[in-house]
């Protein structure tokens, strides 16, 4: 249950006018790019408190989380620039309270006329503060508006370190009240706030976290369900572990089956023409070990709407693209990627996200935000694709790349058929993340992997992608049924 002024706190972020401060999308063309340059569903601007009737019950709302931190602190400072406007707020609540400090700011550019023009260099001070200069150890609680990736957080420590030397002395940083914990992950993956706390000695304290907002836009049907469901998607893949533990609770863990079957075979579709696909679906989709198609980059240029509509001519079964390789461009390009494919009418989408967590994170959620179905991959059937085979990718960071998806919730995976043990590190690594994997293995066949032995490793959800052993046999249909019955 959310505590009464949490759930006062967010009905109070719905009420201002014009817009409201906090804003849950349910299209994502009205999604906005944070600082981090993630693009998200939701957003909260503090900056729209700015007349005297709604900066008046902010301020009252920062001034209790001060006061219920437990910290004791002698001044109060605005991080830039979200925080600027607050804290005059802020010092005015404390005080209605019973507390009463002194509140600062610091400039961008210090101050270079009238009582900044002619002061020692012992007093430059007085050109790089606004309020109440601060003596050395004295105690800052800080203020910003939200916690994301906290650059701006370190930014603003470093400025006031910097005015500790000036002062001759250090300052004591008990405590950062925010209004708002988004409750995600740094770029690192690991959690921002957290690794804050650690490295700075600073307590974080919110007014509400993402959870609180999500629990009382449902509760009380502030927002739509479809903007619940982004909202909830966009928490599991870019959350902390309290943030995607909490959506498992309200949401329940993401359900994705691709397959209808534990194990099949999935044809790799690497043929030249439509017309030779078509010939190929029609010849091994009544077989019933037949677990949906993989379409790669040659069909997909020809047309993959077409392909897709080619396809459902003959059956149902699922429609896996592979980009050969999606998730190697920057995060944006994910949602125009997902948008396409989306369109293009396929159930499912294979990625394998080379160009780091960021890229791989916004790839997953953008596909999940549309509709679709994920499969991740980090290692390939290929000799020298991993270090530890020559190659250039670190055989921990492909790894990552599973261990990431797994964490998002995803369950379907992509594994080389032809590497045993990695196959094997890649079920450590999945279960450790209290997932079970659903394992697509190719490397079959021309690439020397044995379907039995792979379908060993990979345990009891395990689909074969098999290509030219089927896509060259003289009888297709004939050949599908030899390999479904190696599983």
């Amino acid at each position: 249950m959310v505590e009464q002024f949490k759930r006062d706190f967010v009905k109070f972020l719905l009420s201002t006018q014009p817009d409201p401060s906090l804003r849950v999308f349910d299209k994502s063309s009205d999604d906005r790019t944070l600082k981090s340059k993630r693009i998200s569903p939701w957003f909260v601007n503090i900056g729209d408190f700015n007349d005297g009737a709604s900066l008046g019950p902010l301020s009252n709302h920062y001034a209790d989380a001060l006061l219920n931190s437990g910290a004791d602190f002698d001044l109060v400072y605005g991080i830039p620039e979200k925080g600027n406007l607050i804290a005059p707020a802020v010092v005015v609540g404390l005080a209605g309270k019973g507390k009463n400090v002194p509140v600062f700011a610091t400039r961008k550019v210090p101050k270079e006329h009238g009582e900044a023009s002619n002061l020692s260099s012992a007093e430059r001070i007085k050109a790089e503060v606004v309020g109440r200069v601060p003596k050395s150890g004295q105690r800052i609680a800080q203020l910003d508006d939200v916690f994301t990736a906290s650059d701006a957080k370190y930014e603003a420590r470093g400025k006031l370190e910097e005015i500790g030397k000036l002062v001759g002395g250090e300052f004591e940083y008990p405590v950062l009240a925010i209004a708002v914990d988004r409750m995600e992950v740094a770029i690192d993956s690991k959690n921002a706030i957290a690794e804050y706390e650690q490295k700075t000695g600073t307590r974080v304290v919110s007014i509400v976290n993402a959870l609180d907002v999500i629990d009382v836009l449902r509760e009380e049907k502030l927002a739509p369900e479809r903007a619940l469901e982004r909202l909830s998607n966009y928490l599991r893949v870019y959350g902390t572990e309290a943030a995607r533990k909490g959506i498992v609770e309200r949401f329940g863990k993401l359900e994705q089956k691709i397959i209808n079957r534990d194990r099949s075979v999935i044809p790799a579709c690497d043929v030249a023409t439509i017309e030779e696909f078509e010939k190929l679906v029609e010849a091994t989709a009544p077989v019933e070990g037949i677990g949906g198609y993989k379409i790669g980059f040659e069909l997909g240029y020809l047309g993959l709407a077409k392909v897709v509509e080619t396809a459902r001519k003959h059956t149902d079964k699922p429609i896996i693209f592979d980009h050969q390789k999606a998730g190697t461009d920057i995060p944006d390009t994910g949602r125009n990627f997902a948008r396409v494919m989306k369109d293009s009418g396929v159930d499912a989408v294979i990625l394998f996200p080379q160009a780091g967590p960021e890229t791989e994170r916004a790839w997953i959620y953008h596909a999940l935000d549309a509709g679709l179905k994920v499969i991740v991959g980090g290692r390939m059937t290929h000799p020298a694709y991993a270090v530890s085979e020559g190659g250039f990718i670190t055989d921990e960071g492909a790894l990552d790349m599973y261990r990431i998806a797994a964490r998002a919730g995803v369950s379907n995976f992509v594994v080389p058929g032809n590497k045993i043990e990695v196959i094997k590190q890649v079920r450590d690594v999945v279960e450790a993340e209290g997932v079970i994997g659903k394992y697509m293995a190719p490397g079959f066949i021309t690439q020397g992997g044995k379907i039995e032995d792979g379908a060993r490793a990979a345990g009891d959800y395990c689909h074969a992608i098999v290509g030219r052993g089927i896509t060259q046999a003289k009888d297709m249909k004939a050949a599908a049924i030899e390999h479904c019955s190696q599983l």
